[in-house]
């Protein structure tokens, strides 16, 4: 049977990937597309393959230092936004959580520790010679990747953020020795079903640039002494699991076959001299 189409419909995709010719007179858009294309492409295999949330370390912890401030620790790690971008924490961080004493730190309280996505123009470079420097302007010729933790009350969560909401949480399936979430986890059961993640119209991620680290309570302790503990249940973890290589059991199984498969030889008879 011949194929035939029924129906058909085409438009095109947000990816737009620069092409050269020889001879050809090239702008900085050119150029700059380059740059747009592989950081585009990479977001979107990002947010498809694991959406966002906490790919490792960015443990955070909370507690007095040598002088008696409360001070908030996030070990160096990696997160991904909504979008798809990497957030880089290179080395641990540590901050006053009241350096101005402005807070009234009362039991029980709590608060959520987040960490977003910024960036900064670095590197400015004039990019029109004008012979009034008033004309002159001038664009950045590096874009720095920046980050910045923020502590916020538990009513002051934005709309936008990644998180894990601890209602409808389930547990790992049982028996399961990797460690896997449950598909019915109701922070991955979109990602299982294959639902594209945070995408709005247009492609974009409706700028949700912030990923939930944990979730510090200030609370009550034995005699009547207030301590603070952090809850990471709230973080969307996506780090991929590894595999075995599945190849050395496939060659015993040849081995074991071709052994098995082999004509037995029997053993010379002795001669009776």
């Amino acid at each position: 049977m011949n194929s035939t189409t029924i129906a058909s419909k085409k438009d095109t995709s947000t990816l737009v990937r620069a092409v050269f010719g020889p001879g050809m007179l090239l702008q900085h858009e050119d150029l700059e597309q380059l740059n747009a294309y592989t950081r585009d492409l990479s977001r979107l295999l990002f947010r498809s393959f694991f959406g966002c949330g906490v790919v490792c370390g960015l443990i955070v912890s909370v507690g007095p230092d040598k002088c008696g401030n409360t001070v908030v620790t996030v070990k160096s790690g990696l997160a991904l936004d909504c979008e798809g971008n990497p957030i880089y924490v290179p080395r641990d961080e540590t901050f006053a959580l009241d350096e101005n004493c402005s807070l009234d730190l009362t039991p029980p309280l709590s608060f959520w520790v987040l960490l977003c996505r910024t960036q900064k123009c670095c590197a400015p470079r004039t990019a029109i010679c004008s012979c009034d420097d008033d004309g002159a302007t001038s664009e950045c010729t590096r874009e720095r990747e920046c980050f910045e933790i923020r502590v916020v009350t538990e009513s002051a969560l934005p709309d936008c953020v990644c998180y894990c909401a601890d209602k409808d949480r389930k547990p790992p399936m049982e028996g399961d020795v990797c460690g896997c979430v449950n598909p019915e986890d109701s922070c991955y059961k979109d990602h299982y079903a294959g639902v594209c993640g945070c995408t709005c119209e247009g492609g974009s991620s409706c700028d949700c640039d912030c990923v939930v680290l944990a979730k510090l309570n200030y609370k009550e302790g034995e005699q009547g002494n207030p301590s603070w503990s952090a809850e990471h249940k709230y973080r969307r973890f996506i780090r991929p699991p590894l595999i075995l290589d599945p190849q050395p059991a496939i060659d015993t199984k040849i081995v074991a076959a071709a052994k098995k498969a082999a004509p037995k030889v029997s053993p010379p008879a002795k001669r009776i001299i």
